[in-house]
């Protein structure tokens, strides 16, 4: 430990048994901790002033306490095993805290928020954190609704009311529920109303584009945590659910231990709040690996709330979101973690009007299919801010702004794209990234109304007049192995492919073209028949046996038929 003191000297005081009575600033002394740890087995008691650049307090006495007329900021504090240590005074942290021990904190310690750092109690500590912890929350700026969530197991609602206000005409703080038949956002201003663990909730902030820190106090959350929430297949909420972190800590949504998500989708949702509208902001998507936005991650902060969506199935689909400390980690400063280097094929598309901008991402993984895949796709969640539109890939019924694609391909993959418009407006498309695509596989934008093929390589903006509502079966990205063009593309009424024991037909007809696939067996018997419409790709799925099929449009105008091979 390198020490400098300004003014006097701090003690170590010994007792009579040999026991240090411990470290003791005098009022009017100063003391700089610049390295190293310091070690103590007695009470520590701050009546002048320490800084703590570096290292981390331990305490390993059988009983001590912390306290003085000086507020001490620690770097870091290590409670050892055997050791019981209480808090008698108001005290800080701004970095990890490691509890092997018991620490009595008694309302008297916060950990601090800052734009650089958020301190944690680190989850592998043997011990435990007893008595209440206050909590901070730094927010670059104060502004319309955030998403929270509780690291506590007794907070209440009123918790937030130096921060917010609860009395507002309009409701300044809501819970969700997946099951209403309308909007799942409730109003819950109820002071006492109990803020559960792993819940999320949404809180407006304020009107100020100044930086704001919320802090919030409670019994810390340790161990074992697991909620039931739900799919009622309603038309509002769509199975998502609002959840939260519910430790003191940053959590690793990629953690190969410390989760239980039953019937969970592996996608997340995040919120960012808007800077002109306190009620509107936008959302961002995580999963596998790939960001919406290059900003949304796996790991979560703490007090952090986020949607999950409950997959879908025969309704009301009930799905287990549990997590144990095996989940936590010990990053300071989760907005800034960075993933692992990527490997994988990856195209980012944006839809923007004016400044304001949606993204959709797609990418390739061996283990994907054309379908949609919970472990590796992401669903929309429509924005909120009216100025930004809402882009998409479709597949299905689904609407998507992560999309997995197989990762080989040796022929035309057609994604479609969706675009939700709350206003008229210009809209300009943009490739703002095209990475690792395997030679020879080229990424095109197709608009059908107009007849425009578009290779991305060579012109990565592509820009429209749109009006207001939803546009789909009109734009496309497509990725050939082989060069197109407009005639060539639209020349081929639709194409077959199978993967996984699935059939996929895309279809290749106008917005406006309609007709029904039939499909046979190589014995003439027909296996299914089905109607289809525009452009686009559809999914059959019967359980096919392996051998030969022959896929067949029907329109009015003409019919068409390809072979295609069913391998288990």
């Amino acid at each position: 430990m390198k020490a400098q003191f300004w003014l006097g000297l701090a003690f170590f005081l010994p007792l009579a048994q040999g026991k240090s009575q411990g470290l003791i600033i005098p009022q009017g002394i100063s003391m700089v901790a610049t390295g190293g740890n310091i070690l103590l087995d007695g009470n520590w008691t701050n009546n002048g002033t320490f800084k703590h650049n570096d290292g981390a307090v331990i305490f390993t006495g059988d009983t001590q306490s912390v306290t003085g007329s000086a507020a001490t900021v620690f770097n870091n504090i290590t409670i050892a095993e055997a050791s019981t240590t209480t808090i008698a005074s108001g005290q800080y942290l701004k970095g990890y805290m490691i509890c092997d021990g018991m620490l009595y904190a008694n309302g008297n310690l916060t950990l601090l928020s800052t734009s650089e750092q958020t301190a944690l109690i680190d989850g592998t500590g043997k011990g435990e954190v007893l008595g209440n912890v206050s909590m901070q929350r730094y927010l670059a700026h104060g502004f319309g609704y955030k998403y929270f969530s509780s690291p506590y197991n007794d907070a209440t609602v009123g918790e937030f009311s130096d921060d917010i206000d609860l009395q507002s005409a309009f409701p300044a703080f809501y819970k969700y529920d997946e099951t209403r038949t309308s909007s799942g956002w409730v109003d819950y201003t109820d002071p006492t109303g109990l803020l559960l663990p792993l819940r999320g909730y949404a809180a407006n902030v304020g009107n100020s584009l100044q930086e704001k820190t919320v802090e919030i106090a409670g019994v810390v959350n340790n161990g074992d945590i697991s909620a039931v929430f739900y799919n009622s297949g309603k038309t509002f909420t769509e199975g998502f659910n609002l959840v939260g972190n519910p430790y003191p800590s940053p959590i690793d949504w990629d953690s190969a231990a410390g989760w239980d998500r039953t019937n969970i989708d592996d996608a997340i949702y995040y919120f960012d709040a808007g800077i002109t509208d306190p009620y509107l902001g936008t959302y961002s998507s995580y999963i596998n690996g790939i960001s919406s936005d290059g900003v949304a991650n796996n790991i979560i902060p703490a007090m952090q709330g986020f949607f999950v969506h409950v997959s879908n199935g025969t309704y009301p689909v009930s799905g287990n979101l549990g997590i144990n400390n095996n989940a936590r980690v010990n990053n300071l400063i989760p907005v800034f973690h960075k993933p692992a280097p990527e490997t994988r094929a990856v195209i980012r598309l944006s839809a923007a009007s004016g400044e304001s901008a949606d993204p959709v991402v797609v990418y390739f993984d061996d283990k994907a299919t054309v379908g949609f895949d919970k472990s590796l796709d992401a669903l929309k969640l429509m924005n909120t801010d009216t100025d930004v539109p809402n882009l998409y890939a479709r597949t299905g019924d689904k609407k998507i702004s992560i999309y997995a694609l197989p990762g080989e391909n040796t022929g035309i993959d057609i994604v479609p794209l969706g675009v939700t418009m709350k206003k008229d407006g210009t809209v300009n498309f943009v490739a703002d990234a095209i990475e690792r695509m395997p030679p020879g596989l080229k990424p095109y934008f197709v608009d059908i109304l107009t007849g425009t093929v578009q290779d991305m390589y060579k012109n990565n903006e592509y820009q429209v007049i749109l009006t207001s509502g939803a546009h789909e079966n009109r734009f496309f990205l497509v990725f050939s192995t082989g060069d197109i063009s407009e005639q060539s593309f639209f020349r081929d009424a639709f194409s077959v492919s199978a993967f996984n024991g699935k059939i996929y037909v895309h279809l290749n007809m106008t917005s406006s073209g309609k007709g029904h696939i039939l499909i046979t067996n190589m014995a003439g018997q027909i296996v299914m028949r089905e109607k289809v419409d525009g452009f686009g790709t559809h999914e059959f799925d019967a359980g096919w046996s392996m051998g030969m099929y022959i896929v067949t449009l029907v329109t009015d105008d003409n019919k068409y038929s390809k072979k295609v091979s069913i391998i288990n």
